[in-house]
């Protein structure tokens, strides 16, 4: 399993509880037969996975794509599984070389709960990570968090109209403090402390800015609050 360090914000957040005991389908995308065989053939082994051929039309939970460089041919491969509402597309990770920064900002969008270097990655990484993105948390380094955030703060101050969304009046000062402290890559233990108040406290505070705003994780919050210029 991956150190602590190298995941951000990755614990499991309130809206879907420790886990669930349903089927986890998946689909695994790969220009290379034999690792998407192998991984495949390695995700198969738990009878709590469900691994669906790359052109089921059924609408997997999750997508891991596989891949060295991501190029335009990736990420069309992603946007295959995308959908009109984005809280409907499935969650995506992604195994790669480091994507660019306006890469990054577009896999964001498509989904993307877990990035995982391509060198170093194993089998039980993939296993480790998909268990914490089905419960509903997310993994992303955090040079690649950094990345996402400068990107989201260069775009709105590009256009300061872009996506208004219901307005900084729709968060609270505790709720905008936490996401600060989310932003800056602090666990909920860390934050209870700096900021004086119960773990409890601060996951329920999450929790609600989560499904007040109809959105999928804790990245997913610090993001859109990026975009509303609070943080």
């Amino acid at each position: 399993m991956r150190r602590e360090e190298d995941r951000t914000l990755a614990e499991a957040d309130p809206v879907r509880g420790p886990g669930s005991s349903r089927t986890v389908q998946i689909v695994v995308l790969s220009e290379d037969i034999l690792t998407a065989q192998g991984v495949e053939a390695h995700l198969t082994r738990d009878d709590r996975v469900l691994v669906l051929p790359p052109d089921t039309e059924e609408r997997p939970d999750v997508v891991l794509v596989i891949t060295g460089e991501v190029t335009d041919r990736t990420l069309t491969s992603m946007q295959r599984f995308s959908r009109d509402d984005p809280a409907d597309n499935p969650l995506l990770m992604l195994v790669a070389e480091p994507p660019t920064a306006k890469q990054l900002v577009r896999v964001v969008a498509m989904g993307l709960v877990a990035f995982m270097p391509r060198e170093g990655t194993t089998l039980a990484d993939i296993t480790d990570t998909l268990c914490v993105v089905t419960r509903g948390a997310a993994s992303l380094p955090q040079p690649l968090l950094g990345s996402l955030l400068e990107q989201i703060r260069t775009r709105r101050w590009n256009d300061p109209a872009a996506e208004a969304g219901d307005g900084p009046r729709s968060f609270t000062s505790r709720e905008i403090a936490v996401l600060r402290q989310l932003a800056a890559g602090f666990s909920t233990a860390e934050i209870a402390a700096e900021l004086h108040y119960s773990e409890r406290t601060v996951k329920y505070v999450i929790h609600e800015v989560i499904m007040r705003h109809g959105l999928r994780n804790r990245v997913h919050a610090v993001a859109y609050a990026l975009k509303q210029g609070l943080l």
